[in-house]
């Protein structure tokens, strides 16, 4: 079965050995995230909001990457 390896720049670089998401079998894996700014690479911790809104931000940004939106997602 073939791969793809989705990456973006607008979100968090991966800090391990790991990918942001891998596309396999028409679905999307996407790695887990977390309020970490990519521009700065510093945390977003002001307060739960703020943090979630940085999640959000990220994953959007690694769906866009695969010319995806939240409107795709089946299970998380």
């Amino acid at each position: 079965m073939q791969k793809q390896i989705v990456y973006s720049d607008n979100a968090p670089k991966p800090i391990g050995p790991y990918s942001q998401a891998v596309i396999s079998g028409g679905f999307l894996f996407a790695s887990g995230q977390i309020a970490l700014d990519p521009e700065t690479g510093n945390l977003v911790l002001d307060d739960i909001e703020t943090e979630t809104k940085q999640v959000m931000k990220n994953i959007s940004a690694v769906l866009s990457a695969a010319n995806l939106s939240f409107k795709n997602i089946i299970k998380t």
